[in-house]
Order: C-alpha cells, then sequence, then structure tokens
C-alpha cells in the first residue's frame, strides 16, 4: 500500500476544474487587478481634500513719494549695509534682530540697493490683488534705474539683472512672535518668485522686465506690521543711513540702543566697534541734516538716543506702530 505524502494545502481550498472555468469565465486575472486599481483610486480620492484655492493678497495704497518698509525685515540685519566687501554666501543663516524676530537666510547677501530694487517693485504693485499665481509685474529696465536714482548706463543695466536674480534665487523664513503668550507668525520663501526679460546690446542688458512678488511676505504688510517710509530722503543716503533711516522709521520714539547693538543689527563688517561708532556719528549727522532727526547724542554708557523730527513725525504718511520696541 503507497503512503500519500499531506499536502501543504488543504484541499478544502481547491477548486475543482469546473469551478476554476466558470470563475475564469466571469473575471480574468488582467480584469481582477483593474478592478482593485479602480477601487483603490477611487479610496485614495474620497479621503483626499480639494486643494485650497490661493490666498489673495491686497497690497495697500501709498503716496508717490513713500515706500513700504515691513517690520520685521528692517528691524534686523537681512539687508545689510556692506557696499565694497565681497558678498558672503549663506545657507540657513541666523540673521541677527530684535528680539521677537527671528530669521533665517540661504543665498547671497542681500545689501541697502537690493531692499532698494525690491521696495520700488512692491511700489509698482501698490493697489493691486495678487496672489502666487497673479499676473507679472512689468516695467522698462531704464525707468526703474531711473526712479532708483542710479546711473544711466549699461553697468546699472548688470546691478539691475543680479539684484533680481538676488532676490528670485533666496530663501528666508521669519518668525515673529509679539509676547511670550501670543502665537507665533511664520511665512518666508524668495523675495520675487520668478522673473522674465528682454534684452537688448550685450548679454547683460536686459532692457524690459516682469517678475512676480512672493504674496507670502507682501501679505505682512498689514497695519501695525509695515511703516511708508519718505523716498525721497532715502534716495539721498548711504548704505548706513538708509539702514538707520527705515530702523528708527518704524517708531515715533526709539529706545536707546547700544551701538555695539546697532552694530550687529545693521549687519556691519568693521572689524572693530571704535571704528563703527566713528561711522554712526556721521550718520545720525546726516539723518538730522536731511530732516529726519531733530537731534541725537551718545551718552555715557555708549547708547545712541535719537529723537524724530516732530515735523514729519506729525506729517508722515504712516501706518500706526504695533509698539514693539
Amino acid at each position: 500500500m503507497t503512503k500519500k505524502t499531506p499536502s501543504l494545502i488543504s484541499s478544502e481550498f481547491l477548486e475543482s476544474p469546473d469551478t476554476a472555468e466558470k470563475v475564469a469565465v466571469k473575471e480574468t486575472a488582467l480584469e481582477i487587478v483593474a478592478r482593485l486599481e479602480k477601487s483603490l483610486a477611487g479610496r485614495n480620492s474620497s479621503n483626499q481634500q480639494s486643494p485650497r484655492p490661493p490666498t489673495r493678497v491686497q497690497i495697500p495704497l501709498w503716496s508717490e513719494d513713500h515706500r513700504p518698509v515691513l517690520h520685521d525685515l528692517v528691524r534686523s540685519a537681512l539687508f545689510t549695509c556692506g557696499q565694497r566687501d565681497a558678498r558672503m554666501d549663506l545657507k540657513a543663516k541666523p540673521i541677527c534682530a530684535l528680539e521677537h524676530i527671528k530669521i533665517t537666510y540661504t543665498g547671497e547677501e542681500l545689501r541697502q540697493r537690493d531692499y532698494d530694487v525690491y521696495l520700488q517693485i512692491l511700489h509698482l504693485s501698490r493697489g493691486a490683488t495678487v496672489d502666487n499665481r497673479q499676473e507679472w509685474v512689468e516695467f522698462e529696465a531704464r525707468s526703474l534705474i531711473k526712479m532708483l536714482g542710479w546711473t544711466q548706463n549699461s553697468r546699472s543695466l548688470v546691478e539691475l539683472r543680479e539684484t533680481i536674480r538676488r532676490l528670485t534665487a533666496c530663501a528666508l523664513e521669519v518668525t515673529r512672535s509679539r509676547t511670550k503668550s501670543s502665537a507665533p507668525v511664520v511665512y518666508g520663501g524668495p523675495l520675487l518668485l520668478k522673473y522674465a526679460g528682454a534684452q537688448e546690446g550685450g548679454f547683460d542688458e536686459v532692457t524690459f522686465w516682469k517678475v512676480q512678488i512672493n504674496s507670502e511676505v507682501a501679505a505682512q504688510l498689514k497695519p501695525g506690521d509695515y511703516t511708508r517710509i519718505d523716498w525721497q530722503i532715502r534716495t539721498k543716503l548711504s548704505p548706513l543711513e538708509k539702514w538707520l533711516h527705515a530702523f528708527y522709521s518704524t517708531n515715533q520714539h526709539p529706545y536707546p540702543m547700544k551701538v555695539e547693538t546697532i552694530h550687529k543689527l545693521c549687519g556691519s563688517r568693521m572689524a572693530e566697534v571704535k571704528f563703527f561708532r566713528r561711522a554712526i556719528k556721521a550718520a545720525l549727522d546726516r539723518l538730522t541734516e536731511v530732516g529726519f532727526l531733530s537731534s541725537w547724542q551718545l551718552d555715557e554708557t555708549d547708547k545712541v538716543r535719537v529723537v524724530r523730527s516732530q515735523m514729519l513725525t506729525a506729517n508722515a504718511d504712516r501706518v500706526a506702530s504695533d509698539g514693539v520696541r
């Protein structure tokens, strides 16, 4: 008598040839796979939420003689007062800022002339309703250069192109906390999303531009979070003077601040504070000369004390301060 070898699969799970043939007639293997894929796709689509529409932002209006400075950006060293030194390449670099602001930045170092270009592009967008799929902001290169007060030559065309590249190739993240108990506000990305241009003459001489601003950053232009500065004054100033002008514009009655603190906040690369002290004295004299400050002094504790011009304070086309010093 021959001994049977036990089956690895119980016979009760096996179909007879007749049964298998009937199943095959009803549904082939390919049809089974297609049915399962369709079922899975339907399940995934039911679990997914419809994409959120892009946030639309109303950019405020301001006069022809003013430009909007965002408090978070000008109360920091994001746009430095550098001028002659080679620009630094930064990667997720913490940027010096007032205590309630934290900024990390990746990209080529930004300076005051870069900020001039960004402010002018914002100016061309004033009053518009935008999102990250907005229409382009279009401008003639030479027209923008004239508004900036730059020299009308090919070198300025090249500098404008390099600046637009920097504003697009950068990445910043800003976290702002008004108080210890309030929820922080976080936003970031590049300052410009993308650009296109038409060129004449040399390769870098782009004469017509269109750019898209980052609406997430522009959305921060809300009452209490930005100030409108006098553009005519700014165009007459050096990089350090521009930084001080924007910084002190954000508060009608600025608190005294140590020279060493200002040295860090403005991104100065002067090796010694004593040399910077000399530079800031000259800059404050200049701000008094143009009528922005009525007076300033350096006290015995090495703190800078400034008094804003009452005429400018009274007549400024300005958004109310948020009270953060």
